[in-house]
């Protein structure tokens, strides 16, 4: 019988739900790097962190975002219009937070769609609120792969719905439903290959481009179809102090542009996330179920693990953050011994002499000069002062590293950010010993770096807002890692057993097929109304490896049309 223990506490919470005080609810912001980037900006410029959320946790609710957009427009008169402008384009996104007239379109299409900037149709009183909005997103490109053009056309078509509103002040609900048909970068679907899933969305059916009518047109070869669903509950257990979110989504840790410690990459997952926030503490437990070992065929049911986590953020003064964190992964029922939310997961894993997955990290944050975010994170799975002192390269060092600085209107150009960040892994970080059952991973995919493990990584990224509704932006990726080859285990696949390791000492970053991939992505968007884009998209991507195993060139040109969906970066 398939267990629902998870399931079960989830129904557990919603019972809480008429025994508390529960006000104040809202959906969340889905987790978008656009997005996000313009509250990581002016929270930056304020001079100090917010006081509304942790930035370190990943998403936030939409009235928190609310109120820090109200304090930050107080101060408007230090912004440029350019800021002005997004910052109404934050209110508007978010209308439901402020007056009736926050949002209103100019000229609604028969009055009653779009009414509001951003939904189809809307509805608010003193006991419901509800806003529907339809996702579109068409991409159409042309790729070259290994210096030759590929005849068959890339293409992205997805057409959905997201609904979100609350039920007086007791209760938050959001759903987000997508139908999806693609062929995607040469690249990505060589990955989709070798993990039986589509990065960030998992299950996928096999789309014969030659065999349907619409497809035909633009590609004779395999692409792929999936769906996606998310949605979820939310309400405060005990005030405004305890909240809780349940249902099927994703989350992010971390102020960079990637996570070393729970990333966005792999599929949205069940899971109840609890938040207590009081003074200059955030707390956060998140119990998560996922899956492992995916297919492509119909009717399969995916063996199931869980994930549990807590994460303590911490605002030190009024410029510098810290976050502790720790997790465990388990290829069992839910395990009550887990569920406490005080006590040390590693200790736990010990007493019972489980294998269970356990890591521990931190993350931190310092906002300096009205310019300046200095962040960064650790992750250690095993740590052994004498061999990570020793130098003889032991398989059990294995720890990882972030450290990265964003810089605002910088060198005084009104609107220009950059950003550089160095990721360092090292190999076997997210492997276990019974391979994926217990491997820090979901649908076959890395629930840390996208890339998995034995790298190093160098981003540099620049954003420039010349005029209000256009953004262009770069984004370039230096990877160096080692492959495995030749059936032998490196370090860098985490679905691999690290008993299948080579040697116990000499372990280095790079071994294996040493390859280097550079990644280049160039993007021009202008927004034609409210949350509606056009993106013209140039990338290059080059990777080569010793043996040549791993060799590919591929480059393409792209345009696009979204409207409330934030662009489907596929950056590894």
């Amino acid at each position: 019988m398939r267990d629902c223990k998870l399931s079960l506490l989830c129904v557990l919470m919603f019972i809480w739900l008429g025994r508390v005080e529960c006000r104040g609810q809202s959906a969340y912001a889905p987790y978008g790097k656009d997005y996000y980037a313009l509250l990581d900006r002016y929270e930056i410029l304020s001079g100090h962190l917010a006081n509304e959320y942790h930035s370190s946790f990943h998403s936030y609710q939409r009235q928190d975002i609310a109120a820090f957009v109200r304090r930050i427009g107080q101060d408007s008169a230090r912004l440029s219009s350019r800021d002005r402008f997004n910052l109404r384009y934050l209110r508007n996104d978010n209308w439901e937070f402020f007056d009736s007239t926050t949002g209103n379109s100019r000229k609604p299409v028969l009055k009653y769609f779009f009414a509001k900037q951003n939904a189809l149709v809307q509805h608010r009183d003193r006991e419901f609120q509800i806003q529907v909005q339809p996702i579109l997103y068409f991409t159409a490109g042309r790729e070259t792969v290994n210096d030759r053009v590929n005849s068959d056309m890339m293409i992205t078509n997805t057409r959905g719905a997201e609904i979100r509103g609350t039920i007086g002040d007791r209760l938050g609900f959001y759903s987000q439903l997508t139908d999806n048909q693609a062929l995607f970068p040469t690249y990505v679907m060589n990955t989709i290959t070798a993990t039986n899933a589509v990065p960030g969305e998992s299950f996928y059916k096999i789309l014969p481009g030659s065999s349907t009518r619409l497809y035909k047109h633009f590609f004779q070869g395999n692409g792929v179809d999936f769906f996606t669903a998310r949605g979820y509950l939310s309400f405060d257990l005990y005030k405004k102090y305890v909240h809780v979110q349940v249902g099927q989504d994703k989350n992010f840790l971390g102020n960079g542009y990637r996570s070393l410690l729970l990333s966005d990459y792999s599929s949205p997952y069940l899971f109840a996330r609890i938040t207590t926030k009081i003074w200059k503490l955030n707390y956060t437990l998140l119990f998560a179920q996922l899956q492992y070992n995916t297919s492509s065929q119909p009717g399969v049911i995916f063996p199931q693990k869980n994930l549990a986590v807590h994460h303590l953020s911490m605002n030190i003064g009024r410029r510098f953050n810290l976050g502790l964190f720790e997790a465990v992964m388990y290829p069992r029922s839910l395990d009550l011994n887990y569920v406490n939310p005080v006590i040390f997961y590693k200790a736990i894993v010990n007493q019972r002499g489980a294998n269970d997955k356990a890591i521990i990290g931190l993350d931190y944050k310092y906002n300096f000069g009205g310019h300046y975010s200095l962040y960064g994170q650790v992750l250690i799975n095993e740590f052994v002062f004498k061999e990570v002192t020793g130098g003889r390269g032991w398989w059990g060092n294995k720890q990882a590293a972030q450290l990265g600085v964003k810089y605002v209107n910088a060198f005084n150009v009104k609107n220009l950010d950059l950003q550089v960040e160095a990721n360092l892994v090292r190999p076997y970080v997210y492997s276990a010993k019974d391979s994926s059952a217990s491997a820090y991973t979901n649908t076959n995919m890395s629930l840390g770096h996208p890339l998995g493990a034995n790298l190093i990584e160098y981003i540099f990224l620049a954003r420039y807002q010349p005029v209000n509704r256009t953004t262009l932006s770069v984004r370039a990726f230096f990877i160096k890692q080692g492959l495995d080859t030749g059936g032998k285990d490196w370090g860098s696949n985490p679905l691999r057993p690290y008993t299948a390791r080579v040697m116990d000492y000499g372990n280095r970053i790079g071994q294996g097929d040493l390859s280097h991939t550079s990644f280049v992505d160039a993007t021009f968007t202008y927004m034609l109304r409210h949350n509606l884009f056009i993106d013209l998209q140039q990338v290059m991507r080059n990777q080569t490896s010793a043996s040549g195993a791993f060799n590919l060139k591929d480059a393409y040109t792209s345009v696009s049309l979204r409207l409330n969906m934030q662009p489907r970066l596929q950056e590894f």
